[in-house]
C-alpha cells in the first residue's frame, strides 16, 4: 500500500491529503501521537454519495459494515492523538424503513469500545437546513456535537474561560454580582451557528453556487469556538473527513497546524480555491467578535469585583437586621458608617478558581459602645458563613466606634468615594474622610441612609457609565401572565 504520509513535514504540517482514513493507523504506524484536536462529521450511512469515489464509508454499505468502518477509522484517530487530545464528532439521527436510526448513539458506542470517553453532548442549532420533514418527523434543524477525550485522561485541554461570554447576563446581574463569574457566562449546550447562505460572504459573483454550497458545511464561527476551547497556538488539528475544509482553513487563521484526509480530490480543490478565500473574507468579522468579547469580559471582571466589594458590607448589615428581628436578645442595630478599603493582594495568595479575589479591610462604625463586643461577635459569625464566604474576597472585619475610627484615621486614605441611600453600584460623589467624620459626629449623615443601611465610603470607585455597555437580557418571569388572562377572555 502506497503511504501518502511518507514525505509529510511533521513540523509544519498544514496538509490536505487525498486518502482514505480507514488506514490512518497503518499510515502513522511509526509516529508518536501528535494530534491535539479532532473535529469531524463522518459520512452518514447509506445517505449521500460524496463524489465519484469507490468504496466510500457509508454510501451503499450495510449498516454493520458502516459501523465497522467507523470503528476502524477512529481507532486510527485514537492512535495518533495525544493523551491531552479532545475530539468533537458532529452527527445526526436519520430515518430508514419508517423508524429512527440513532446514529449518534451507535457511533458513540463504537468510539467508547475503542477507548474514547464521551464527555458532553452539544446541540448545534443550524437554523436552516434541508426540509427533511415527513409523517412522524418534524423539520430537522439541529445536529449533535459529541465531545470525547481519551481514556483515563484528566489532562485534556478545555479552556472554558476563553469562550465565556458577556451575553445572557440578566438585567439584575448588577444587584447580584456574587452570582456571576467574573470571566462571563459559560455557554449553554445549545449553540446557534447558522450555516452561511450563498452571498452572505459577498462571494456570489466569484464562485459558482454549487462550489459555495459545498464550501460551507460548517460555520467557521463554530469551528473557531471549538479551536479556542481545546487548543493552543501551534497545536495540531485533524479532520479525517475533511470535505471542503472549513475547519482546516479556520485553524490555519488561528495559527494552528492542520491535517485533513478525504477521498474526494474535488473537495481538496474547493478547499484550496474556494474555502480558504471565504474564510479569509470572514475572518475579520470572527476576530473582531472575539476581541470585542475580551474587552467586555475585562470590563465585566473589574465591575463584578468592585460590585462585590461594595455590596458585601451592605448585605452584612441587612443580614444582621433580619436576625435581630427574629431574636430580641441580639444587639440593636446602630450603624453609623461603613468603610471598605482595598488592600494589595499578597503575591503568594492563592487566587480562587472562577472568582475575582481581593483583600479588603472593612470598618463597621458602631455607635453604641456598650454593645460593641456583642455586635462584633455577631458580625464575625455572619461573615463566616455562606453567602459571604462565596464572594471570593479575603476580608479583615473591624467593628469600631467613632472614637476608634478617629484614633487610626491617619492609616486610611483621605479621598474616598461615597455610596449613599443603599446604592453601591454607582458612586454618588468624592468625599474627604475628615469631613465624613465631622458629619458622623453631628448626625449629618442621616440623609445618606436608605432603610437604615448606612452610607459606604471606599477607595474603590465605580460608576454606572463604567459598565453600561455590558449587554443584559430583560428578565421575564415564565408562567402565567396577564396575556394568558386576555387570551382566556377571547376564547371564552
Amino acid at each position: 500500500m502506497l503511504n501518502p504520509v511518507n514525505d509529510l513535514d511533521m513540523v509544519n504540517l498544514n496538509e490536505y491529503i487525498n486518502a482514505s482514513s480507514l488506514f490512518i493507523k497503518e499510515y502513522f504506524s511509526n509516529h508518536e501521537p501528535f494530534v491535539d484536536l479532532i473535529v469531524t462529521s463522518p459520512p452518514y450511512w447509506d445517505m449521500k454519495e460524496y463524489g465519484d469515489v469507490k468504496e466510500q464509508t457509508g454510501f451503499g454499505q450495510e449498516y454493520e459494515a458502516y459501523l465497522a468502518d467507523i470503528r476502524k477509522i477512529f481507532e486510527g484517530v485514537h492512535h495518533i492523538s495525544k493523551d491531552s487530545a479532545t475530539m468533537f464528532v458532529i452527527v445526526d439521527t436519520m430515518k430508514r424503513d419508517g423508524k429512527m436510526v440513532r446514529l449518534p448513539d451507535d457511533i458513540a458506542r463504537e468510539l467508547e469500545s475503542i477507548g474514547w470517553i464521551h464527555q458532553d453532548t452539544i446541540i448545534w442549532d443550524k437554523g436552516k437546513t434541508l426540509p427533511w420533514s415527513r409523517k412522524g418527523q418534524m423539520r430537522n434543524v439541529f445536529e449533535y456535537v459529541l465531545m470525547f477525550t481519551k481514556e483515563n485522561s484528566t489532562i485534556y485541554k478545555y479552556y472554558i474561560d476563553r469562550i465565556k461570554t458577556t451575553e445572557q447576563l440578566k438585567e439584575w446581574w448588577i444587584d447580584y454580582p456574587e452570582r456571576y463569574s467574573p470571566q462571563g457566562k459559560v455557554p449553554d449546550n445549545i449553540w446557534e451557528f447558522y450555516i452561511p447562505t450563498q452571498g452572505s460572504w459577498g462571494s456570489k459573483k466569484k464562485f459558482g453556487e454549487e462550489e459555495f454550497r459545498h464550501a460551507c458545511p460548517f460555520p467557521p464561527e463554530m469551528m473557531a469556538r471549538l479551536i479556542l476551547l481545546s487548543t493552543d497556538e501551534n497545536d495540531v488539528v485533524f479532520d479525517p473527513f475533511a470535505g471542503t475544509g472549513v475547519f482546516l482553513a479556520t485553524a490555519e487563521k488561528m495559527n494552528r497546524r492542520y491535517l485533513g484526509f478525504d477521498t474526494n480530490p474535488d473537495y481538496k480543490k474547493v478547499f484550496e480555491v474556494v474555502t480558504k478565500q471565504l474564510i479569509e473574507e470572514k475572518w475579520v468579522e470572527i476576530d473582531t467578535y472575539y476581541k470585542y468579547q475580551e474587552r467586555l469580559k475585562t470590563i465585566l471582571e473589574e465591575s463584578i469585583y468592585k460590585l462585590r466589594v461594595l455590596k458585601y458590607p451592605k448585605a452584612v448589615v441587612k443580614r444582621l437586621r433580619n436576625e435581630n428581628k427574629k431574636n430580641v436578645d441580639l444587639v440593636p442595630n446602630d450603624f453609623g458608617l461603613i468603610i471598605a478599603i482595598e488592600k494589595e493582594l499578597p503575591e503568594n495568595e492563592v487566587v480562587l478558581k472562577n472568582k475575582t479575589t481581593g483583600k479588603i479591610d472593612y470598618y463597621f462604625v458602631w455607635n453604641d459602645s456598650e454593645t460593641l463586643e456583642r455586635a462584633r461577635a455577631q458580625i464575625n459569625n455572619i461573615v463566616s458563613k455562606a453567602p459571604f464566604t462565596k464572594y471570593g474576597l479575603i476580608t479583615n472585619i473591624n467593628v469600631i466606634t467613632i472614637d476608634g475610627l478617629i484614633e487610626f484615621k491617619h492609616t486610611l486614605p483621605t479621598n474616598l468615594s461615597l455610596y449613599s441611600n443603599g446604592n453601591t453600584s454607582d458612586e454618588h460623589s468624592k468625599v474627604e474622610l475628615d469631613k465624613i467624620i465631622l458629619l458622623l459626629q453631628s448626625d449629618g449623615l442621616e440623609s445618606a441612609f436608605d432603610k437604615d443601611v448606612p452610607p459606604v465610603i471606599s477607595n474603590i470607585s465605580i460608576k454606572y457609565s463604567d459598565y453600561e455597555m455590558l449587554p443584559a437580557e430583560k428578565y421575564e418571569k415564565k408562567g402565567y401572565s396577564k396575556e394568558n388572562d386576555q387570551l382566556k377572555l377571547i376564547l371564552k
